[in-house]
């Protein structure tokens, strides 16, 4: 049986929306808070999203929207342009090549697989900084932003698993 355009479109949309939410959080994550001690504990909020994404719906979520979006999270991030891009391709191919690892097993292993990656992306990220300012930047706020981004991924997750079990379930749900 033919589908319709609008059928088509629909099916399409839908396809779209774990890059539309990783997108939507991202520039959520840009936006001034005036808080304080809010520039120094900013979640990396796109990681977690490309890590969800990547492991449960790597269908959905596929290389060039991890692309597009390093190119944005460059371009208003004010760091080096690439750096971002580079570490989220690297989050990318972590998460694909140890993805049979954590896949289908519980939330806290599914936790511990993001601490690994999320440690080494962060590293990567501090010595491709350091190279380009030539000189070692301080750790502190490395580890601060891991430890902010670890302990925000259940609520980032829980936020994506209602997404994707309430909109893209057509595969199965995913559960906690």
């Amino acid at each position: 049986m033919k589908e319709s355009f609008a059928e088509f479109i629909k099916i399409y949309l839908k396809g779209m929306i774990p890059f539309f939410m990783t997108l939507v959080l991202m520039l959520l994550n840009f936006l001034p808070t005036h808080l304080p001690f809010s520039h120094f504990l900013r979640p990396d909020i796109s990681m977690i999203c490309i890590y969800f994404w990547v492991l449960y719906r790597s269908d959905l979520f596929g290389l060039v929207s991890v692309i597009i979006l390093g190119v944005a999270s460059d371009s208003l991030s004010g760091t080096p342009f690439g750096i971002n891009l580079f570490v989220f391709l690297l989050t990318y191919v972590l998460t694909l090549t140890y993805r049979s690892y954590v896949y289908a097993k519980s939330f806290l292993i599914s936790w511990v697989g993001f601490a690994f990656i999320l440690a080494s992306a962060l590293i990567c990220k501090w010595l491709l900084l350091s190279v380009y300012y030539k000189t070692f930047l301080l750790l502190p706020h490395i580890a601060l932003t891991f430890i902010v981004t670890l302990l925000i991924y259940p609520l980032i997750a829980r936020l994506n698993i209602m997404v994707q079990n309430k909109y893209l379930s057509f595969d199965g749900e995913i559960h906690e």
